[in-house]
């Protein structure tokens, strides 16, 4: 079962509730008395008075206290108010709970984010009013502010992501693939104010239906560890019922951090099988493409090894 409690601790917090949860130990809920007297209310799954909501905003988590406890305090301050919060504080891997939590959710649209995010206070009011006719799927930029952009190898690497742009034609708009499935990093930059339908949505900024999305089958739990391509895997598979809109005013702050689950990115063995996983299934094989596996590999090798 997963319950939306976290056990992250920080020095300067203020306890807010113990629960014991049957077979999974005690959780501890740790937040500063700012949030605290926005008053959140937690819920386990279970519990018959959890109250209905339009949207289920999911945030996995784990070693990110300081991070977190911001990423909270930015959705306690959204002009949009009818939504629930539910995070998943195990330790796994992130296609299973993300699906977890589309699974639990009780809204008609679940908005997945990370928490190393800062939504701004109309991001949500955003997000909600982008959901027209036919519309199953929302997206807006991921901005990364100047202090974090050397955490981002795609910015602080520039001359490597010009060469990979210009050899694998990747597409300037944000939310697209070029024909060898390389993904546009437009969404990254604060100038960045495209308005149309996109080919995926960005993975820390991805806001779904429901219904739709457990239709398609949720997350592919084959995508092992970090998940890298699973977000991007099932917006894909969500395409076929609808469209996928990037809206500016759905614009939130992404600041990468190092803390947590990062180190599980050094690992070339997982973002490989999840890379390739991808590959075979969506893109179709040529040279271009083969080129294009052996940049990936090349990249991998060198971040398991320090070098870049």
């Amino acid at each position: 079962m997963v319950h939306n409690l976290f056990s992250d601790t920080y020095s300067t917090s203020t306890i807010i509730s113990e629960r014991v949860v049957k077979d999974q130990g005690c959780s501890l809920v740790f937040t500063p008395s700012s949030l605290w007297n926005d008053a959140w209310h937690l819920l386990d799954f279970s519990d018959s008075s959890r109250p209905k909501k339009i949207v289920s905003i999911v945030i996995s988590t784990y070693g990110r206290p300081e991070s977190l406890n911001e990423t909270l305090q930015s959705l306690s301050q959204q002009t949009y108010r009818d939504f629930e919060v539910i995070l998943l504080t195990e330790r796994g891997d992130l296609s299973v709970l993300r699906d977890r939590g589309l699974r639990a959710s009780v809204g008609d649209i679940v908005s997945f984010i990370d928490d190393d995010v800062y939504c701004p206070p109309t991001w949500l009011e955003g997000v909600i009013k982008n959901f027209g006719e036919g519309v199953v799927g929302v997206t807006g930029p991921t901005t990364i502010p100047a202090d974090y952009q050397k955490n981002r190898d795609s910015i602080r690497y520039k001359g490597l992501s010009r060469i990979l742009c210009w050899m694998f034609k990747v597409p300037p708009n944000p939310g697209s693939l070029s024909v060898c499935g390389a993904p546009s990093m437009a969404s990254n930059f604060e100038r960045c104010n495209y308005e149309g339908e996109v080919d995926y949505l960005e993975c820390c900024n991805m806001s779904v239906k429901r219904k739709e999305a457990i239709d398609v089958g949720g997350f592919d739990h084959n995508y092992l560890r970090t998940g890298e391509w699973c977000e991007v895997d099932l917006a894909l598979r969500l395409a076929n019922k609808g469209r996928l809109y990037f809206n500016r005013d759905s614009r939130l702050y992404h600041r990468p951090s190092k803390a947590g689950i990062y180190k599980d990115r050094i690992s070339t063995n997982h973002r490989w099988k999840n890379f390739t996983r991808f590959q075979n299934t969506w893109v179709k094989p040529s040279l271009r493409r083969h080129l294009y596996w052996v940049f990936i590999w090349t990249y991998f090798k060198l971040k398991e090894m320090r070098i870049i």
